[in-house]
């Protein structure tokens, strides 16, 4: 078990704010905001009356969806564990989500905080810009009070399924449910993925299904999705997110 200090924030539309997470011991890791225009204009009164009952139709979010980071993604947030050196945020650029963790021990999120999931598959591309010994994974059944459960891999082909948890303001603990190593992590770009139905969570890396869980302890039922980037020792480290893709099975 590992103690983290952590600092919630809200992410894209503004992502000025911070973000989230550290290893256990035996385990073992996103874009500039989008500058915001205003437009004036000169109002000229119509013959035609506006009716009052008119409205705009506003578009329902999505549940299931892939996001490509073109632009700043407005309808995530950020967490963050710091250690006292706080993450400006991830930025979008060329089309990912880049986190530059300039610090060590430094955990962060990218959360979809629309909607709760009980059954999600959460799935990403990412790439190591940087050598070292940090992380990048995904999320799921995110929950600020209850915990979530998080999958990553690292450079040296090691992958970890965890559980986190904040345990109070500033603090947050993470306790491994399994560790291994897999020779389908590549030193470029990785295809990764968590699904998470029933009590049963299942990893995979570039298409290849890793070992089933079967999650007994904590029992977390339903949550937010998202993805996770963290540095160790080795900084700085740089993680970029090509795309995320987020289904109920």
């Amino acid at each position: 078990m590992t103690l983290k200090s952590i600092r919630p924030a809200l992410l894209f539309l503004a992502l000025a704010c911070a973000a989230c997470g550290a290893r256990a011991s035996e385990a073992s890791a996103m874009p500039p905001a989008t500058p915001t225009f205003m437009a004036t204009s000169t109002l000229v009164p119509s013959p035609v009356p506006v009716s009052p009952t008119s409205s705009p139709t506003l578009r329902p979010v999505p549940r299931t969806f892939t996001e490509a980071f073109d632009l700043q993604p407005a309808t995530w947030s950020l967490a963050e564990v710091d250690n006292g050196q706080p993450f400006a945020g991830p930025t979008t650029r060329d089309g990912f989500l880049v986190f530059d963790l300039a610090s060590s021990n430094q955990w962060a999120y990218a959360l979809y905080r629309v909607h709760d999931y009980a059954d999600v598959t959460i799935e990403t591309e990412m790439q190591s810009r940087t050598a070292g010994d940090g992380a990048g994974g995904v999320v799921c059944r995110y929950d600020e009070n209850k915990g979530w459960y998080e999958f990553n891999i690292r450079q040296d082909q090691t992958y970890q399924l965890l559980f986190g948890q904040w345990l109070a303001p500033g603090v947050a603990r993470y306790t491994p449910l399994y560790q291994s190593r897999s020779e389908k992590i590549t030193s470029e770009a990785n295809r990764i993925a968590l699904q998470c139905q029933g009590n049963i969570l299942t990893p995979s890396i570039n298409g290849v299904q890793l070992r089933r869980w079967q999650e007994q302890k904590f029992g977390l039922q339903e949550g937010q999705s998202g993805l996770s980037a963290s540095s160790f020792d080795d900084t700085p480290f740089t993680i970029a997110f090509d795309w995320v893709k987020v289904s109920e099975p």
